[in-house]
């Protein structure tokens, strides 16, 4: 049985699943929803329909539960690719412009 751990998109607590996460699931203390694209794995905000997963379908809200067989949760302290990518290009252009 594998451990899968989910951190909530909104307070950012840790819930732990044993193999997989309910599409319902939600937050033990904010009832915000977990089975969530920005809390997957394939979620990136630059691909087509927001999701590098192909076979799977659009999703509307992004941060609302759905029925997606494609999740999978992010690792614990995992950030997508492209938020780390975007992130850290950030702060090289806030370093360039920065007034010394």
């Amino acid at each position: 049985m594998a451990r899968l751990e989910v951190s909530c998109p909104a307070c950012r607590r840790q819930h732990s699943y044993t193999d997989l996460v309910p599409f319902r699931a939600e937050c033990e203390a904010c009832s915000a929803d977990l089975h969530v694209c920005i809390t997957c794995r394939f979620y990136d905000r630059y691909a087509e329909n927001e999701c590098r997963e192909d076979a799977a379908e659009p999703v509307a809200k992004k941060d609302r539960a759905n029925l997606c067989e494609y999740w999978k949760p992010l690792a614990a302290g995992e950030a997508s690719a492209a938020t780390s990518a975007a992130d850290e290009a950030k702060k090289k252009l806030e370093a360039l412009f920065k007034k010394k």
